[in-house]
């Protein structure tokens, strides 16, 4: 069984000089599978990152950690409810150097208003790359 640790500490200096430390520690354990790749994108280059309802050859048809890092802006597109009538798209813009995570695949769709919707998962990942030039991503899948 393999194990996710993920560390993160922010140091935030206010208008003041007052600084301030917020870290946090989490360690994501019993993992029957973890993928790591990274894609390179050419300029204005769009594709599939993840689609196990396509794919047959995906190691994974679910996620309990997924990690997207850039090394230049980057859209991320999830789909939740892939190809039924209610399917949801979100995107994501992912800048340089900051790490997008998520602890769970839920997602929901069919909002109507505030918060809500009906529960579902992401079942589908698209990267884009907008601005014109070649970019590597990140992407760490864990279940």
């Amino acid at each position: 069984m393999g194990q996710i640790r993920i560390e993160t500490k922010v140091t935030v200096t206010n208008d003041n000089g007052t600084v301030s430390t917020h870290a946090w520690d989490k360690t994501i354990s019993s993992l029957t599978a973890i993928r790591t790749s990274q894609i390179a994108m050419t300029a204005d280059q769009t594709r599939v990152a993840w689609d196990p309802t396509v794919e047959a050859t995906e190691d994974m048809t679910d996620f309990d950690f997924l990690l997207i890092a850039t090394d230049g802006n980057v859209d991320v597109e999830f789909t939740c409810n892939e190809a039924d009538a209610n399917e949801t798209l979100q995107t994501r813009r992912i800048v340089s150097g900051l790490p997008y995570m998520l602890g769970a695949d839920d997602a929901f769709y069919g909002a109507t208003g505030a918060l809500g919707g009906t529960l579902d998962v992401i079942d589908k990942l698209r990267l884009d790359e907008p601005a014109s030039a070649a970019k590597v991503v990140t992407v760490i899948m864990a279940t």
